[in-house]
């Protein structure tokens, strides 16, 4: 081959070349013009809905099918797959021009944000719920979450139903408890209560020795846990003056009717007055008490006069009363 024709056939070569760069060159920039569409092998979304903003970097007129919806989300903190022609589909049914560039994997994987929703978070919202439904002086004492909460991200709010009137095991009771977002309801959480009931109690001021025959200056009242003490505690002071300590009480320890008895105002073998009562007639007579025994508990006495025995309750120091 000549010089020559080597030239030319040099010349056209870089010709052709030149020509199918341009060719490429001017693809390229129109694909760029169009758009791209870039799907990811992996995503993780917040709402309700797959989009495809949650699943591809978008270019171009692709932007104008961000919000297109691919399908739905799983529940929060799980997970799900897709294919990718299930998202070519969507895209060409939707109106995808041949123009765009889109580069699509063969499977999606698609993970729900979520937020875990404890016990901290739950306690106070419980207990500001159920503070106008439970008994005066009733308070949420424990409160056990039966499992671990997931919802979606956002903002929420909490309802609880009161707790079952009748205790379980270990003193708790059940209730239910709902978590709602956007005024939808999207968990319900079993939860247990334990629940305290307080209220005003008497208690020894000081050390009350056996044999103690209680005045206002020897008790006073406090708030103590109710449901935790005998329900034979005594709530009213008035109840427990004039009445006899049977057993030493520390300072600060509650008063029971079983701790304390009527003061002795009449022993056996005391003279007494017998006030006797019979059809609105009232007359007074001495007799002799055959008991011991203290206000308002009954005793027999024998009248010093006629020798009768009658029975009746000791009104005061030295008095019994007999109503026929």
């Amino acid at each position: 081959m000549s010089p020559r024709a080597a030239g030319v056939r040099r010349t056209v070569a870089a010709l052709a070349l030149a020509a199918l760069l341009a060719t490429a060159s001017q693809r390229a920039a129109a694909a760029d013009s169009a758009g791209r569409v870039k799907v990811l092998p992996q995503a993780t979304v917040a709402g309700a809905m797959v989009r495809l903003a949650d699943l591809a970097a978008l270019e171009g007129v692709g932007v104008d099918f961000a919000d297109l919806e691919i399908c739905p989300a799983p529940e929060a903190g799980a997970s799900r797959r897709i294919s990718g022609q299930s998202v070519l589909t969507k895209l060409q049914d939707a109106g995808l021009a041949e123009s765009v560039a889109y580069t699509i994997p063969a499977t999606v994987s698609i993970t729900r944000a979520h937020q875990v929703v404890d016990e901290a978070a739950l306690r106070p919202a419980i207990e500001a719920q159920l503070g106008s439904q439970l008994a005066p002086g009733d308070r949420v004492d424990e409160i056990d979450v039966q499992r671990q909460v997931r919802i979606p991200l956002g903002a929420y709010d909490i309802e609880a139903d009161p707790p079952s009137t009748h205790a379980t095991g270990g003193g708790f009771r059940r209730t239910d408890v709902r978590i709602v977002q956007d005024g939808v309801v999207t968990s319900t959480v079993p939860v247990r209560l334990k629940i305290a009931t307080f209220g005003q109690v008497v208690v020894a001021r000081q050390p009350i020795t056996r044999g103690t025959i209680l005045g206002e200056d020897d008790l006073r009242l406090e708030e103590r846990r109710l449901d935790e003490l005998p329900t034979t505690v005594l709530t009213d002071v008035a109840s427990a003056i004039g009445r006899e300590a049977r057993v030493a009480i520390a300072a600060g320890k509650p008063l029971t009717l079983q701790g304390l008895a009527n003061a002795v105002l009449v022993k056996r073998g005391d003279l007494v007055r017998v006030l006797v009562e019979k059809g609105g007639m009232r007359i007074s007579v001495s007799g002799e008490s055959m008991d011991t025994a203290g206000a308002g508990e009954r005793v027999r006495v024998v009248n010093a006069s006629s020798k009768r025995e009658l029975v009746g309750r000791v009104v005061d120091h030295g008095t019994v009363s007999v109503v026929y």
